[in-house]
């Protein structure tokens, strides 16, 4: 029997119930159904099942981020349903959730390929993996740092800077919108490299192949500054502390997310709609 794995936002007041409407016609369809909510899903090194016929999440982006790393590595499908305020992943919205399912026990659905980043330290083998983005970001009360940034083993430059981020397609709308990077369409393959408030005119985001291999060497700009430290976060919720002079080599991942899609044109609509795209906001 194929399990299908429900992750959900507890702290939405719709999600714990659509979940267990969900699990229940699941089950009726003949499912293993494994519930849990975001705080555990996280907690989690694999699923419960790495045979997963599908992973659900409801609630905002971020619910979707902590299935996206479950789902990706199993090549399960992932089905997010928007219950967020902003939403700029999830496809399917709450009242469509059991058309969402029936289409998807019919196929009748499409599968869009969703590359994905992973970070590795320098003499370590785990390597974080994300959908949207890994970032390099100083500790609260640190100086700016210094950041050397080599591709596939050759020196690009060193700036000063709060941080770095490398975004996939999916997470141009996300952090790195904010930084300044360029909106990229979503099954893009590429990386993009971007300065977090870097202080030089010279630092500007850069649109990488996906095989590139981003490394960057983490400096303090400041002298005399022992306790100087940095942080790295995978989609800003999985965080490890680095310390001045550590290398993080930034790539893709092994595996890609499988998102399913039933609106070709939803990136569109959202551009329009959510991040307001052409609208004359003086108006």
């Amino acid at each position: 029997m194929a399990d299908v794995l429900i992750v959900y936002n507890a702290g939405k007041p719709d999600a714990a119930r659509l979940a267990h409407e969900s699990a229940q016609w699941l089950r009726a369809a003949g499912y293993g159904v494994v519930l849990a909510d975001q705080p555990t899903a996280a907690r989690w090194d694999a699923p419960p099942d790495p045979n997963l016929a599908l992973v659900m999440t409801l609630g905002g982006d971020g619910t979707l981020l902590t299935g996206a790393v479950l789902a990706a590595p199993v090549g399960a499908p992932l089905l997010g349903v928007h219950l967020g305020r902003f939403g700029f992943i999830a496809q399917v919205e709450p009242d469509a959730i059991l058309d969402a399912l029936q289409r998807w026990q019919a196929g009748d659905y499409q599968v869009q390929e969703r590359l994905m980043v992973q970070a590795r330290l320098d003499g370590e083998t785990r390597a974080p993996t994300a959908l949207n983005e890994i970032t390099l970001l100083r500790a609260p009360t640190a100086p700016m740092l210094d950041l050397t940034i080599r591709i596939n083993d050759l020196l690009l430059t060193t700036y000063p800077a709060d941080g770095s981020l490398v975004a996939t397609p999916t997470g141009s709308t996300a952090y790195a919108l904010s930084a300044g990077a360029p909106v990229v369409h979503p099954q893009t393959d590429a990386l993009i490299l971007t300065p977090i408030s870097p202080h030089t005119l010279g630092a500007r985001p850069l649109v990488l192949p996906p095989t590139a291999r981003v490394s960057i060497t983490v400096q303090c700009a400041a002298t005399n500054e022992p306790n100087a430290q940095a942080v790295m976060t995978a989609d800003g919720r999985r965080h490890q502390t680095l310390q001045m002079g550590q290398t993080v080599h930034i790539t893709a991942a092994p595996y890609r997310l499988k998102l399913l899609a039933f609106n070709e044109g939803e990136f569109f609509e959202k551009l329009r709609d959510r991040l307001l795209w052409g609208a004359r906001v003086n108006e």
